[in-house]
């Protein structure tokens, strides 16, 4: 049903895979729980509260009958950032927040279904409802659940967005219908989680959230614990040394013919050269004494406006420790009566001495 725009969705948006499959209880739900109540969500309680939806995305609307799956790749940048970065950040944030620009693209494409379906529903999803958006993925054969916990295609790697779109639109004969999920070919490979500094992989497709660099600098509200602070070295927002290390990755940087540099680097921490030590600095400071609101205003679009002012300070603080950056010292002790920050700026000013 879908196949005569399929192609005109991929050509036309950028779209890397476009499969429509039934909706019905995601088969990895059993697994999602156990995880819920293994309390390894951190302080995403969210995820906890949404479960009755996930455990069954037609509840959302009854109406609902299938899910039109897409991934789009975001390296190479696809839709790059209008902020710089000197800091070190996870590859999707080097493009623009991927929660508009790659909605625009669901909206466009549910514009076109429209036009062929004008009696169905169309409802755009990305990574903004209670559905769980791997399984959608993996059940449409675009990829195996890494160690990583990611989802990795055989010809794409794993550096892609999963998003939806919901729909009353459903086969002429349903039970006809079945896709293949992609063989799990990871192996005996182990490199995501021997290179996860904070050990967050504590075992094949689990994540510890709350040891997870990405959740403690994009997710969570507080300041992470003492021990676990230098474990976090340079990553001021997010982490991707579990996806660069992994070969099914470097197949596609092999392939794509990009170079590496900083941004693919499995470096516990990079070797930067001067100029881009003195761009640090005045971009840790700009963040330093900036209001929590200038920096929403600051880096709106962006995925850091995430983190909050809160977020984005406490992260600097933790590299410049991190990276001995005592040119800040004067912006660190400013903090040092700050509510929410004062202890964490002690703990920096301690390592800058």
């Amino acid at each position: 049903m879908l196949a005569e725009i399929q192609t005109e969705l991929i050509n036309n948006l950028g779209l890397d895979q476009v499969t429509l499959i039934p909706l019905g209880q995601p088969i990895t739900i059993s697994f999602y729980n156990k995880w819920l109540n293994q309390n390894y969500y951190g302080s995403m309680n969210y995820l906890k509260d949404h479960v009755e939806y996930k455990s069954d995305p037609r509840k959302i609307n009854p109406d609902y009958r299938s899910v039109i799956s897409v991934t789009q790749s975001y390296f190479p940048v696809v839709h790059k950032t209008s902020v710089t970065l000197p800091a070190r950040t996870a590859l999707y944030a080097q493009n623009s927040d991927y929660h508009f620009w790659l909605k625009e693209k669901l909206n466009q494409a549910i514009t076109l279904l429209q036009t062929k379906y004008p009696n169905e529903i169309f409802a755009p999803y990305v990574d903004s409802g209670p559905i769980l958006e791997k399984d959608i993925g993996y059940r449409a054969g675009h990829g195996w659940f890494g160690k990583n916990s990611c989802l990795i295609h055989p010809k794409k790697g794993s550096l892609f967005f999963v998003a939806e779109i919901l729909t009353s639109l459903q086969f002429e004969n349903q039970n006809d219908f079945e896709i293949i999920p992609q063989r799990d070919m990871c192996g005996t490979c182990t490199r995501c989680m021997d290179i996860c500094p904070t050990g967050a992989i504590i075992e094949p497709k689990v994540i510890k959230a709350d040891q997870c660099i990405s959740y403690l600098t994009i997710e969570s509200k507080t300041t992470p614990p003492i021990e676990m602070r230098p474990q976090i070295n340079d990553w001021f927002f997010g982490c991707d040394l579990c996806q660069t290390v992994c070969p099914w990755n470097e197949k596609v940087f092999r392939e794509k013919k990009i170079p590496m540099t900083h941004l693919t680097s499995t470096l516990p921490m990079l070797d930067i050269d001067p100029n881009e030590y003195e761009a640090l600095v005045i971009f840790f400071k700009m963040i330093l004494t900036s209001s929590n609101k200038s920096l929403q205003k600051y880096f709106y679009g962006t995925a850091l406006h995430r983190a909050g002012g809160f977020g984005l300070k406490r992260n600097a603080l933790i590299v410049i420790a991190n990276r001995k950056m005592i040119e800040l010292q004067t912006e660190v002790q400013s903090l040092l009566n700050d509510p929410k920050l004062a202890e964490l700026a002690a703990w920096t000013a301690r390592q800058l001495n």
